[in-house]
């Protein structure tokens, strides 16, 4: 039991924001199915917009402009 993780969810940004996302929908009328659609959809829409921010230096560029006085 000493090596056991307790896991949650969600356990990352990328999992929130979607999850976020999904919930903010009118999600009446759909089915379980769909809504994993859903969730799926924007977590990999999500998940490559962060790539792109990352690789083209977005994402440095906010991080370094959030340390300036």
């Amino acid at each position: 039991m000493a090596n056991d993780t307790l896991k949650t969810f969600p356990s990352t940004e990328i999992e929130a924001l979607a999850y976020l996302y999904v919930q903010s929908q009118d999600l009446s009328g759909k089915s379980p199915a769909e809504i994993h659609t859903m969730y799926q959809e924007a977590y990999w829409e999500i998940k490559r917009d962060n790539t792109l921010k990352d690789r083209s230096g977005w994402l440095m560029k906010k991080k370094e402009e959030a340390r300036q006085p």
